[in-house]
């Protein structure tokens, strides 16, 4: 102590310089420290850093990559124009935008393949209008002009598909087409905006399935090639009944790929007898007979009221006689030998078969990457956004 009251000043500055020396080191440990951590934080960086410039395309990579692309649509272009070769003969301008002037090609249509039906010896039930009574039928509402391009769309590729189920029937076999029946387009099924507004548009949406008659179908999602935004299809179901040959014939004309028509089910039974036309129909008949039934209220679901009590009391088999015995051969009782069972016979199956027309919706798909993009962003710009709130 005496030398600290001595030396005062010394021993202060020994005391200071002690605590500033502590101080310092204590500091030097702490930024050694932190040097460390972020080091290593850098190693990670850098590793990150490489491995992302590894997988990230190089200028070469961008321009390959566009020049496949390129490749790519030259051969997506090619292939639609070779798989609708036929295009400039299914598609033709309908003659007006107007829905009463539809109706009047519609009915022209109609008699047309009734007329080549008939024409083949084809057999179909009086009132066929393949799937197009909601319009040809007498009194019935014209379709609404925006909905005019789609419904003759649809006709055209009915036509010729018809064209091809048609040219089927042969001469020594019976052919039989018992119901056509289109899918209900979306456009006959759009509402005004008044309409469509609120809940009303939810209940539109739900009430399309209940739109669907027995001339129209919708085909399930289980077997349809349709991928909104992708691709579009027109679909079809068509009954008919015959020989296997027949559904042979059917399928080999449209594998030829003049036409993107894809078969999305195939269904086959025995035919019931009682459900097949009996006799050729002359078109005007048929008009004459779509007629009545539109204005008649009595059912026509049995073939009583469609062919007439003839057709369902068919005359008695005559009875066959007993044929004579030989020297050679043993008298045959009549009755045993109609009761035998033939090993083959003509037998007649009813064919259901399930077709699609498919196209390729380019601009759609721009739509749909554009749309998803803007989802993606959505969440981000809406994160920037609450971190500046």
């Amino acid at each position: 102590m005496k030398y600290f009251k001595k030396y005062p000043v010394f021993y202060v500055s020994i005391l200071l310089l002690l605590v500033f020396f502590a101080a310092g080191v204590g500091y030097d440990y702490y930024l050694a420290s932190k040097s460390s951590s972020l080091a290593k934080n850098l190693v990670g960086k850098m590793r990150e850093y490489r491995t992302v410039l590894s997988d990230d395309p190089t200028s070469k990579a961008i321009d390959d990559s566009e020049a496949n692309i390129k490749k790519l649509q030259e051969r997506l272009e090619f292939l639609i124009k070779d798989l609708t070769r036929a295009s400039g003969d299914i598609f033709k301008e309908p003659a007006s935008e107007e829905g009463y002037q539809l109706v009047e090609q519609l009915r022209g249509l109609v008699f047309k393949w009734r007329k080549d039906a008939s024409g083949k010896g084809i057999l179909l039930s009086p009132d066929m209008d393949f799937g197009f009574k909601k319009y040809v039928a007498p009194g019935a509402q014209p379709p609404k002009n925006t909905a005019v391009a789609a419904i003759w769309k649809q006709a055209c590729v009915l036509n010729y598909i018809n064209g091809k189920l048609f040219d089927c029937k042969s001469e020594q076999s019976p052919m039989y087409i018992l119901s056509v029946q289109r899918e209900l387009l979306p456009q006959e099924l759009e509402k005004s905006k008044s309409q469509t507004s609120g809940k009303a548009r939810g209940r539109t949406v739900r009430r399309s399935s209940e739109d669907v008659t027995g001339d129209t179908f919708k085909i399930p999602e289980a077997i349809t090639a349709r991928k909104v935004g992708s691709l579009d299809t027109l679909a079809y179901k068509f009954v008919f009944a015959g020989h296997t040959d027949v559904l042979r014939r059917f399928l080999n004309k449209l594998k030829d790929f003049d036409a993107m028509l894809v078969v999305r089910s195939i269904g086959v039974k025995p035919a019931d007898p009682t459900s097949l036309p009996s006799q050729p129909v002359n078109p005007e008949d048929a008009a004459n007979a779509s007629a009545a039934a539109a204005t008649s209220a009595a059912p026509q679901n049995n073939l009583d009221n469609i062919f007439g009590t003839a057709a369902a009391a068919p005359a008695a088999a005559p009875t066959a006689p007993a044929v004579p015995a030989t020297p050679e051969a043993p008298a045959v009782d009549a009755a045993a030998a109609d009761n035998r069972t033939p090993i083959v016979e003509d037998n007649i199956s009813e064919f259901t078969v399930v077709i699609e027309y498919v196209e390729v919706v380019k601009e759609g798909a721009k739509s749909a990457a554009k749309a998803d993009d803007e989802e993606e962003a959505a969440p981000e710009a809406k994160d920037k956004t609450d971190a500046k709130k």
